[in-house]
């Protein structure tokens, strides 16, 4: 009959398991896995070019159409 293993048992595997994961990697994918973050843009800019809105002193919203 086979016994169920006990809880400290599923934790070492779990362990052995994850250590191997991150040993074990290729050097193709940590060189893409480190890659350049994205810039950082306003949101208010970004929405702005996005819809094409400028903005007056008197905050009335006027359209640019190009």
């Amino acid at each position: 009959m086979k016994r169920s293993r006990m809880e400290h048992e599923k934790k070492i595997d779990t362990a052995n398991h994850y250590d191997c994961l991150e040993t074990d990697v290729r050097e193709d994918a940590r060189k893409n896995f480190n890659r350049q973050p994205y810039k950082s843009v306003d949101v208010a800019q970004y929405i702005a070019k996005k819809f094409g809105i400028g903005g007056d002193a008197d905050g009335r919203r006027t359209e640019n159409h190009e």
